[in-house]
This record gives structure tokens, C-alpha cells and sequence, in this order.
């Protein structure tokens, strides 16, 4: 067994190699997912289009865990290694509103600094050494991460509520297909109800979820936009360092 400070090494070893790993398959994960379900609701019946629209839903509050999570791994990791913030990061009201609120104010050179990353305008003269095709592309990423993460932002209601049923929910929602005994009749024949307790507020918390094709393709558009985000931050993040390592490589005389 290792000693918590060599662990700690280990895990900042491999940080770099996990984001690159993930990015090949985990970020894509939750799109994959929704996009097979939208996909699956024509031929379904009904009650079947019921849950696979909860999946949907599912799938979108993972996506913004996951998003949430890469965001609070990259900022921490002077503290402590990426792959060990990502991996124990929970999601919950408190993180996310932090979230959402960083993205609604703070301007752009300083959402990138967070990350160790420089603003797009600035790649050129930050890294004179990186070859012109490897500069556009950087500079590519950096505008669409900066345009994906104001857009999320843009979406921040729903995101927040499903964001706070996140950390009240054990092993996730129960689902309700006519809930006509919760006596509100708020509900449509077309919506099925997601169901959590929440113990903390002593409430019961009634979530619609509709089955709409329309509605629902917005939702698979929201997790698209979050998953090119955290794409475009792995990326950009991955460039950069190898970036800032390339003086020190270059004074070892390798």
C-alpha cells in the first residue's frame, strides 16, 4: 500500500493521461445515451416513451455533473490532483449555483485563467513555439468552449433544479405515470412524474417530465452543448501543458 504522499504523486502522474482517456469516451457518454433514447421514442408505446424521456432527463443531469465536476477539478487542481477532485466531486445546489454564476459574470480572460488557459486572442504571443495549424485549432477550441459554456449558462433554471434534486436523490428518481393521488391534477396524460423526497425542505419534490419529441430534442441539444465544452476544456487544458512543459523539456536538452 502506498503512503499518502506517494499516492498523491501517482495520482498527479496519471492526471493527464485520465483526461485524455476520458475525453475519448466518458465525456461523449451521456450524448450517446440521450441520442439513442430520442431515437427509441418513435417506435415505443406510451408507457415506454414515458421512461425513456425520464432517461433523457437523467442523462442531462449527469451531463451537467460531469461538466460541473471537470470545471471544479481543473480550478482545484493546485490543491489537490485532478483525477481525485473529478472522481469525489457530488453535485448539489451550493456547486451548482457557484457554477452557473461564474459563467453568467465573470468575463471571459478571467473564466479561462481559472483554468490555466489564455484567452484566444492571446495563443500566438503566449506560445510562440506552437506550430501555426496546432495555434488555430487551440484557438478554435478556446472560442467554442467559451461560446458552449455562455450558452449552458443561458439554460441555468432547469439546470439548477435538476442539479439540487441531485443531492437529494438515492439511486435516483422514482418514477410515477399517473400520480393522481398527489391530489394537484397539474399533471398531463402525456408527462410522467419524477419523484424525489426531500428530507432537508420535508417536501415532497414533483417533477414533470414530458414526452414531446420538440422538448426533449432541446434537452439532447443541451447536453450536446455541455459535452463539447468539456471536450474543448480537456483539450485546450492537454495543449497547454504541453505548452508550459516545452522551455523546461528544451533545458534538459531533450
Amino acid at each position: 500500500m502506498r503512503c499518502a504522499a506517494c499516492f498523491e504523486g501517482y495520482l498527479r502522474q496519471i492526471d493527464s493521461d485520465f483526461l485524455a482517456s476520458y475525453a475519448e469516451l466518458g465525456v461523449t457518454s451521456r450524448r450517446t445515451v440521450a441520442e439513442t433514447c430520442l431515437r427509441g421514442l418513435v417506435l415505443e408505446s406510451p408507457p415506454a416513451r414515458k421512461v425513456l424521456a425520464t432517461a433523457i432527463m437523467e442523462q442531462f443531469l449527469l451531463a451537467s455533473a460531469d461538466l460541473i465536476g471537470l470545471h471544479h477539478a481543473l480550478k482545484q487542481r493546485g490543491r489537490e490532483p485532478i483525477i481525485r477532485s473529478f472522481l469525489s466531486f457530488r453535485l448539489d445546489g451550493e456547486a451548482s449555483g457557484a457554477f452557473f454564476a461564474e459563467l453568467l459574470e465573470a468575463p471571459d480572460e478571467e473564466l479561462l485563467a481559472g483554468f490555466g488557459l489564455p484567452a484566444p486572442a492571446a495563443v500566438s504571443a503566449r506560445y510562440p513555439a506552437l506550430e501555426a495549424p496546432h495555434a488555430r485549432e487551440l484557438t478554435g477550441a478556446l472560442t467554442s468552449l467559451l461560446r458552449d459554456l455562455r450558452t449552458t449558462a443561458q439554460r441555468n433554471s432547469s439546470a439548477l433544479l435538476l442539479s439540487e434534486l441531485a443531492g437529494n436523490v438515492r439511486g435516483g428518481p422514482a418514477l410515477a405515470g399517473t400520480p393522481s393521488w398527489l391530489g394537484d391534477g397539474s399533471m398531463r396524460p402525456d408527462q410522467v412524474a419524477s419523484l424525489v423526497l426531500d428530507e432537508r425542505r420535508r417536501q415532497l419534490v414533483v417533477q414533470a417530465v414530458s414526452v414531446d419529441e420538440h422538448q426533449l430534442g432541446e434537452v439532447v441539444d443541451a447536453i450536446d452543448c455541455m459535452t463539447r465544452a468539456a471536450s474543448n476544456l480537456i483539450y485546450a487544458y492537454l495543449t497547454v501543458q504541453d505548452e508550459e512543459a516545452r522551455p523546461q523539456i528544451d533545458t534538459d536538452g531533450y
